[in-house]
């Protein structure tokens, strides 16, 4: 067993039966759903692929979904023998009744996942156990991580990156090409040993998103159960004299609306405050080179997870406060003053009394017209950086257009978030404390302000100077030689 560039090696490729260069000729083993669309990718790719089929019954079922795709069909024997590249599309339990001896000197790719979760795990991957079963073949992990239907209609997530894993250097570089024509992105993950864990990805259940909905989640259930105590609790406890039932109506709607805001606006911060952090620590580092903390490193890794979550929140923000923002309800400021009028009601049929009429008029104040804008435009710009972020429009921006998006609007955004916080409760949030507990609008302002400070010192001409040396590869002399 040889070494090469730092993998093992299970055989010297010169023994493959592949012809040297760039293979467009492809075998698909199976007929399934996958199979078929994968064919269909090859060949819209430039490839010529045939499927082999075990069953002379079903080619007349299959033909027309066959002819669709553009492959041709065959048996397996025969389209093994016409092929470089085997796909083999079936599942595990029947890699035994493939023609294992006709896979000799092939490079083998195998498309198939682990064991969902209740069933018994095996301690080599399918990848693994198919390369046992033909010794002298090369075995390939890949496209595990794609659906039928993403590699029928791909476009959308063309950018989409594949996995690769085998032990020969020359069968990698086959499935790498071949990943690039269907119009993917290969990573390379090294030895056949790594396809346990690709085999994994696609069962693994969000993963990546599994601290952001910790952090909100936790954010989300202290900021709720503050609303509850200060606006439920707190005033039936220390001011009312009779227990006021009327003011649980609002635990849904109303507090968690409230708290939707407060919360959005605090993991907007914290989206951005990593980067100030991380800013002050190759500053003082005087390198970029030195790895960030764990904590940081992870806190890093999730902003975008953090950011989609807030974007979630926000809308669905603004779209309940439409409705339950008007006139005659505690948001009073926001409109202009009512006319009041005298007017005579008749009463129980037997006589008039002169009653005082409020009637409200649905146009903002400058303050009111202030607030809703600064909110409207903080949401579009939220809006503009959620888009942003899907793999297919990030693949399209150059990198001065994605850091215009993800920097500069983002910042934008922060800053008109938290003005139209500000704007809302200037006149109460320093000085309100119920139960000697600040105001959401307060505390929902800690982190942004913290990220616009960190911010404003970061963008001192020397400071900013420095730091973008340092991220150009400057190292501090002090720091090289430690």
């Amino acid at each position: 067993m040889a070494s090469n560039g730092g993998y093992e090696v299970a055989r010297d490729d010169i023994e493959l039966g592949v012809s040297p260069g760039h293979s467009r000729s492809l075998c698909v083993l199976g007929t399934g759903d996958f199979g078929r669309a994968l064919a269909q990718r090859a060949v819209a790719s430039g490839y010529t692929v045939t499927i082999g089929t075990r069953s002379k019954q079903k080619q007349a079922d299959m033909m027309k979904l066959i002819e669709a795709t553009g492959a041709t069909l065959a048996s397996q024997v025969d389209a093994i023998a016409a092929a470089d590249l085997v796909v083999v599309a079936v599942a595990r339990d029947f890699y035994d009744s493939l023609p294992l001896h006709v896979l000799k000197n092939k490079v083998l790719i195998d498309v198939s996942n682990g064991p969902v979760s209740g069933k018994a795990l095996s301690l080599r991957s399918n990848a693994e156990h198919l390369q046992e079963l033909v010794p002298s073949a090369v075995v390939v992990k890949a496209f595990n991580v794609v659906s039928a239907y993403l590699l029928e209609t791909g476009g959308i997530q063309g950018s989409k990156e594949i996995p690769v894993a085998t032990d020969s250097e020359r069968a990698r570089h086959q499935v790498v090409q071949l990943v690039r024509d269907m119009g993917f992105t290969p990573v390379d993950m090294g030895p056949l040993r790594m396809s346990r864990d690709i085999e994994k990805m696609p069962l693994e259940f969000f993963r990546d998103w599994r601290g952001a909905f910790a952090v909100v989640g936790v954010l989300f259930l202290i900021g709720y159960i503050a609303n509850f105590i200060k606006f439920q609790l707190c005033k039936n406890i220390t001011v009312n004299e009779t227990w006021d039932w009327s003011v649980f109506k609002k635990i849904l709607m109303t507090n968690f609306n409230r708290n939707l805001g407060v919360i959005a606006l605090e993991t907007l911060g914290a989206v951005y405050l990593p980067g100030i952090i991380a800013g002050f620590l190759q500053l003082y580092r005087g390198t970029k080179y030195s790895r960030f903390p764990a904590w940081l490193d992870r806190w890093l890794r999730m902003r975008k997870q953090l950011g989609l979550l807030m974007l979630a929140m926000a809308g669905t923000h603004g779209c309940i406060s439409l409705g339950i923002y008007h006139p005659h309800h505690q948001y009073d400021w926001l409109f202009e003053a009512p006319k009041t009028i005298r007017a005579e009601v008749e009463v129980n049929k037997t006589f008039f009394e002169t009653q005082t009429v409020n009637i409200w008029f649905h146009h903002p104040t400058w303050r009111g017209e202030l607030f809703l804008t600064l909110g409207a435009v903080a949401l579009c710009l939220l809006a503009i950086l959620g888009i942003a972020s899907l793999p297919s429009v990030t693949a399209r921006l150059t990198w001065r257009e994605f850091a215009f998006v993800q920097s500069k609007l983002g910042w934008t955004a922060l800053v008109a978030a938290s003005l139209h916080d500000a704007v809302l409760g200037w006149e109460f949030m320093v000085t309100s404390y119920k139960c000697y507990m600040p105001t959401g609008l307060q505390y929902a302002l800690y982190l942004p302000i913290i990220c616009v400070i960190g911010k404003l010192i970061q963008l001192i001409p020397a400071v900013n100077r420095r730091l973008v040396e340092i991220r150009s590869g400057w190292v501090r002399k002090a720091s090289s030689e430690a």
